[in-house]
């Protein structure tokens, strides 16, 4: 049963806080659990206030057991594990709707007690690293093999204007090039298709211009070939942002080329909320450790309450 809270005027409120405001506004700055107090109290007024408004999110990740996770344990007192590190979801039943995971720990120093993992987060960060590396190929792959059928299918592409095609280009279009017969897309340089961007839109000025058919065609081949090469663009840009993400990770590597250890005397539920912010090219939510190692902390967890 929950114990009961009175409640208190704003100067009580205030004399509470006193230790605390001192602490937190002049404690030494060298000390780390005074230089983490300031983010650590944004995360968690942010988080008790969107929980107050009913605001948090309905859904959550759904992590598998072993997955390897970046908790935040914040700033602490005395010796409880506080800050953040590395911890091993134990739940095998978790779902997008369960808020709290149970994760033990992971430390790099051995202490008596901890379950040796040997280099388990190392080898799964490495093989996290070859997954998305191969992901990222076949993406440069496919974008090769698109380009390529592009131009080949459209190399020879032609559109003979008659005379009277010919005659309304250059009655209606300003600094039309009537003696240009060929028309080339750039695919590697924005600048150089300019001049070509700005004829059709020209064109398309132009009163009726969608009547004449090989205008016509013409016009809509440009535009399809500029809209092709605007995606291309767009997903050069995608996988130089995933190019960069993936030598991130790949640092981490040598980071945590150590032996890990799980420190079994601090396995606790906490709210995923607690979870660092996740995605494609993360550690965390994307490596697991082995079924052997997910064993010992089994048995590790059996002989502390045998």
């Amino acid at each position: 049963m929950s114990e009961y809270m009175p409640h208190y005027t704003e100067e009580q409120k205030r004399q509470k806080i006193s230790k605390f405001n001192n602490v937190y506004y002049n404690g030494d700055p060298a000390d780390w659990k005074v230089s983490r107090l300031p983010n650590w109290m944004s995360f968690y007024g942010y988080s008790l206030d969107k929980e107050l408004k009913n605001d948090l999110p309905h859904y959550y990740r759904r992590f598998r057991q072993g997955t390897v996770v970046m908790i935040d344990y914040g700033v602490t007192i005395g010796n409880e594990l506080g800050g953040k590190h590395f911890g091993v979801v134990l739940n095998n039943d978790d779902t997008k709707y369960k808020r709290k995971v149970t994760v033990v720990p992971l430390s790099s120093h051995w202490h008596k007690g901890y379950i040796d993992l040997g280099y388990d987060l190392m080898s799964g960060i490495n093989d996290l690293v070859k997954k998305r590396s191969e992901e990222e190929q076949t993406k440069i792959q496919k974008l090769s093999n698109r380009l390529e059928e592009f131009r080949n299918s459209h190399k020879n592409s032609s559109f003979p204007f008659t005379e009277g095609e010919e005659a309304f280009l250059e009655k209606n279009v300003k600094d039309f090039p009537k003696d240009q017969n060929t028309f080339s897309i750039n695919f590697l340089d924005n600048e150089a298709n300019k001049e070509l961007i700005s004829l059709i839109t020209n064109i398309k000025k132009a009163d009726s211009w969608e009547q004449h058919r090989n205008i016509f065609d013409f016009v809509s081949f440009i535009e399809t070939a500029i809209t092709f090469k605007n995606n291309v663009d767009e997903e050069l840009k995608k996988l130089d942002e995933s190019t960069r993400q993936l030598h991130q990770l790949a640092k981490k590597l040598n980071k945590y080329n150590k032996q890990s250890f799980a420190v079994i005397s601090d396995i606790k539920s906490v709210s995923k909320l607690r979870v660092a912010k996740l995605n494609h090219f993360t550690i965390s939510g994307n490596t697991q450790i082995s079924a052997e190692n997910l064993g010992k902390i089994r048995q590790g967890l059996i002989k502390t309450i045998e």
